[in-house]
């Protein structure tokens, strides 16, 4: 195995064992917090000493969880309650959920009495360009804040909430970079090894996330780049990560140059600014976010954020992968379609779900996609 496989394998050893992961942070005296969809300051869980742990469900087929949720309900909320109910979430010191959509608004009642672990709700303005928007987001933070000190038991001063905001920019600089490198290096990193390494900084330190990132990115920028034969596409939607997804697309020779899924590209666009009050600069850095369904975005700049991320990247092509029942996506889907198909880019969308068991539908279109492609 070379240095480079020996790199990639540890990040795919803790992106597909996170159980193990928590365990080893449990092992080592540190709080673990739940930190759920969509935007969650995890500043302050780092702050406050403990360790930020992303939960976005998984996939697998709810049965608790259904007993609270309609079967037409998010498969994100079904299955992280599903988990919560069956003890999965148990050695958590609290769970942190948003609700930047209605399913998240109205799911986060349903965790409160379903999942047996302190909840902490984020409540986030969607109007974030306004002065009140603003001041809503700062006030939020600020009780926010209290709660993550209750269950870290720990308290977060600005000195330590400032070193944290620091080592999260210089981590989210680190992946962006990732991602440029991944998809301009597709023959050394696969999809399934793109998918790792974003998705083991869900739950590894961020510190030791960053170090492994920071020399992944010095062995690919010393590689040539390593993209012919593939096909060169943009993922779009809220996630990638169901195996079978994976699969199809490693198999039919797909390379992603670039993403805008909220699971990845999205969750480390955000910058904030080191200076000033480092809660106020949180909740500033928030509120400068734009482009994304999930967001109030009245002009469409999510859209076009596509669209350019398209050329930008040199993509033939755009999967876009919708999350079923996920309304700010279904609402959304016409109008990005509509507009890429404009600029003349191709364009396939793919339904998927964390409790779908058969992905042949999905194995066809990408398959007759990738021949378009050619």
């Amino acid at each position: 195995m070379s240095a480079l496989e020996t790199q990639l394998a540890a990040f795919a050893e803790a992106a597909n064992n996170p159980s193990a992961v928590l365990d080893e942070h449990i092992a080592a005296g540190k709080r673990v917090i739940g930190v759920g969809p969509y935007y969650i300051p995890e500043e302050l869980v780092h702050a406050a000493g403990a360790v930020p742990f992303g939960v976005w469900g998984r996939v697998g087929t709810a049965k608790e969880a259904k007993k609270y949720f309609p079967p037409f309900y998010c498969s994100i909320c079904q299955m992280t309650l599903e988990m919560g109910m069956e003890g999965t979430l148990s050695k958590l010191s609290a769970l942190m959920t948003t609700g930047l959509c209605d399913t998240l608004r109205a799911a986060s009642q349903n965790f409160k009495v379903g999942i047996q672990i302190p909840q902490i709700y984020v409540s986030q303005p969607q109007n974030r360009t306004c002065a009140s928007g603003r001041q809503y987001a700062v006030t939020s933070y600020i009780e926010t804040k209290r709660k993550v000190e209750e269950a870290a038991g720990q308290v977060i001063t600005d000195e330590a909430l400032s070193a944290s905001i620091k080592l999260f920019n210089e981590w989210r600089h680190a992946i962006r970079e990732f991602v440029k490198l991944a998809g301009t290096h597709a023959g050394e990193v696969s999809v399934a090894n793109r998918l790792a390494v974003i998705n083991a900084g869900y739950y590894l330190e961020k510190e030791k996330h960053l170090a492994m990132v920071k020399e992944l990115n010095a062995a690919l920028a010393a590689l040539p780049e390593s993209t012919d034969g593939k096909k060169k596409v943009v993922l779009s939607g809220i996630y990638e990560d169901i195996p079978a997804i994976t699969e199809i697309l490693e198999s039919n020779g797909y390379a992603v140059v670039a993403d805008d899924l909220a699971k990845e590209s999205r969750a480390f666009a955000m910058e904030v600014s080191e200076s000033g009050d480092p809660l106020e600069a949180l909740a500033d850095g928030y509120c400068s976010l734009s482009g994304d369904s999930v967001l109030y975005d009245p002009k469409k700049l999510h859209v076009s954020k596509v669209v350019d991320l398209v050329k930008e990247s040199g993509a033939a092509g755009v999967i876009l992968l919708l999350a079923k029942f996920c309304d700010p996506e279904e609402f959304e889907a016409p109008v990005l379609v509509k507009a890429l198909k404009a600029e003349g880019v191709p364009v396939v969308t793919v339904e998927v779900d964390q409790q779908t068991e058969s992905y042949e539908q999905a194995r066809t279109q990408l398959e007759t996609f990738a021949e378009l492609l050619g």
